[in-house]
């Protein structure tokens, strides 16, 4: 609602008093009356002279003159309502004399309605309330994230913000006050970087401290972080019983046999005197049985130990996860791990699943050992059968072809049994699917490539 005052000279008078030089005349031209904005008005004897916003310079008769209006008011012009409410009643006074130019004098009305709607009238409550509605949602749309003094600003934030801010003070000048106290913060933020200080949890210091700081901070941080960690269970089970069946059951059948053989020679020998018929089948049953008892010791048999790097404390794996599950941040470009680094990290982290109530005959898993050599690795899993140690070894060797694509071989032994294709391939790829529930701890490790197997480390690379 537009309160009315009593209009005249003086209500005008004091507006264009309050706003300076600059006004808008109406002026008796030939064709009719005109709408011309001045200022540099003067005034001699029976003449005005004023100078146009395009800076050409006018002299005419004051009786040409109909009537003065205060000018368009600045973004950055301070106002009260009593002014803005004088210059719009001014406006429309005028735009009821000159229909002819009621268009361009409505608009100078919309604009002054649009500076009063933004000033609160505590006299007038919804005044007051458009008002505010219409700072709030400017606010709302020029800050929208409150300050947070312990988040690190860019620069360029900073000073997008301020300047954002700036425009939303032009844009409200009887609010400044209010519109500076918000921007307070931001700007002690943006003298403190132009300084060269740094900030750290919401304090700010000389860089050589933010330095020391974060250091000790983040290292408290993290050594946090790494002692809730837990990894991923990984299978129990180095031979399934599945596998220990068919290896029991060809083991008895070639004993079985072997026996059969062994028997009826014996037969042969001791009944009908078939001597050479008899030394046959007796022969075939010791081969046969010597072979089986051989496959047995071997698989039990404990092969040369390897030497397996040892010392490390895992530090590069316990960084690699602080860095992707603590602070979030990509893995570098290239990783080199030590096999010794890795042992360790097994030791420490490494966890088995319980075994299912039914895994009578499973052999179970007790540790994992790797040694990187040059083009390839020795990879060790211990297990426990009937208080038996058995060890599972693979031996893989790594090679690029020609047109850059990887090349595997994997070989595989129980003990110093060597293993068939089949279980070659079933007992490696239960590890490598171990190794894969391992890596969730770092959600970027999915994507990281095998570069180069090397004498006590591997080369990784991350995307």
């Amino acid at each position: 609602m537009i309160e009315r005052f009593g209009l005249g000279w003086f209500w005008a008078g004091l507006v264009w008093a309050s706003l300076g030089q600059a006004e808008i005349f109406i002026l008796q031209r030939e064709a009719g009356a005109e709408l011309v904005s001045v200022q540099e008005v003067r005034e001699e004897g029976g003449k005005i002279s004023y100078r146009e916003m395009d800076g050409t310079v006018r002299e005419v008769e004051k009786e040409k003159i109909l009537t003065k209006l205060p000018s368009t008011p600045l973004a950055e012009q301070e106002l009260t309502r009593e002014e803005a409410v004088a210059a719009i009643n001014a406006i429309l006074e005028a735009k009821a004399k000159h229909p002819a130019l009621a268009e361009p004098l409505q608009r100078e009305v919309e604009i002054w309605k649009e500076r009063l709607d933004k000033m609160p009238n505590s006299e007038d409550p919804e005044a007051l309330a458009k008002a505010e509605a219409s700072f709030t949602a400017a606010v709302e749309r020029i800050v929208p994230a409150a300050y947070a003094p312990k988040k690190n600003y860019t620069l360029d934030e900073l000073v997008q913000q301020l300047a954002a801010l700036d425009g939303l003070a032009r844009e409200f000048p009887e609010r400044a006050g209010e519109v500076e106290k918000l921007a307070s913060p931001w700007r002690v933020e943006e003298e403190q970087h132009r300084a060269g200080k740094k900030k750290f949890e919401g304090r700010w210091f000389e860089p050589q401290e933010w330095e020391q700081e974060r250091f000790a901070r983040q290292g408290a941080a993290k050594s946090a972080f790494l002692e809730t960690i837990e990894t991923p269970a990984v299978s129990p089970i180095l031979l399934g019983q599945g596998i220990f069946l068919v290896t029991l059951a060809l083991f008895l059948g070639g004993a079985l046999l072997g026996f059969s053989f062994l028997y009826h020679g014996v037969v042969e020998l001791m009944r009908y005197r078939a001597w050479w018929k008899g030394a046959a089948w007796t022969l075939a049953g010791m081969i046969l049985f010597a072979v089986v008892a051989r496959g047995g010791v071997l698989a039990v048999a404990v092969p040369e130990p390897l030497p397996f790097g040892v010392g490390a404390e895992g530090q590069t794996l316990d960084d690699l996860v602080w860095m992707q599950a603590g602070l979030q941040e990509p893995l570098p470009q290239e990783i080199r791990l030590t096999d010794g680094e890795v042992n360790s990290w097994w030791d420490r982290r490494l966890r088995f699943a319980p075994m299912d109530v039914t895994d009578v005959l499973a052999v179970s898993v007790v540790s994992w050992r790797i040694q990187f050599v040059d083009g390839g690795m020795n990879l060790e899993r211990a297990g426990r059968w009937l208080g038996q140690t058995l060890l599972l070894r693979h031996k893989l060797i790594f090679s690029r072809s020609e047109k850059g694509e990887d090349i595997y071989r994997v070989e595989a032994s129980l003990g110093k049994l060597p293993l068939p294709p089949v279980l070659v391939l079933r007992t490696w790829n239960q590890w490598v699917e171990s190794l894969f529930q391992q890596a969730k701890l770092c959600p970027g490790a999915t994507g990281v490539k095998l570069e180069r197997l090397e004498k006590g480390a591997v080369v990784l690379s991350a995307p």
